[in-house]
């Protein structure tokens, strides 16, 4: 019987609650603008999956944001966040745009530019 679903595919996948040992959400506060990029490894850190390691591959060489790495991983957002909260725990992640630090963009600089794309046009 193939009701498909998360366990039918033939890549392998498995249901989400499985990759996140049940958990629904993070410890950590991110949105899905949040951008993260791989750190040095620490010798001798092991990560827990293959979904895990996927995700830092993805991370390597350039920043990321979450919703991209959901859709490059094929998983939802909640199963990423959980797995990136995980990496940020053991310092496997950092925050490429930690939370406060230019989340809000300023007025002024967002009309000057809107002025200037204006006067090209």
């Amino acid at each position: 019987m193939n009701g498909g679903g998360w366990a039918d595919s033939s890549l392998g996948d498995v249901r989400p609650y499985t990759i996140t040992e049940g958990r629904t959400r993070s410890l950590h506060a991110l949105r899905l603008t949040s951008c993260l990029i791989t750190r040095p490894a620490a010798p001798g850190t092991a990560h827990p999956s293959p979904e895990a390691e996927a995700l830092l591959l993805f991370c390597s060489g350039a920043p990321r944001s979450i919703a991209e790495l959901a859709a490059l991983s094929h998983q939802p957002v909640q199963v990423i966040k959980v797995l990136i909260g995980d990496l940020l725990d053991c310092d496997a992640l950092a925050r490429a745009n930690p939370e406060g630090a230019g989340a809000d963009p300023d007025i002024q600089v967002l009309e000057a530019l809107l002025h200037g794309l204006r006067t090209r046009l």
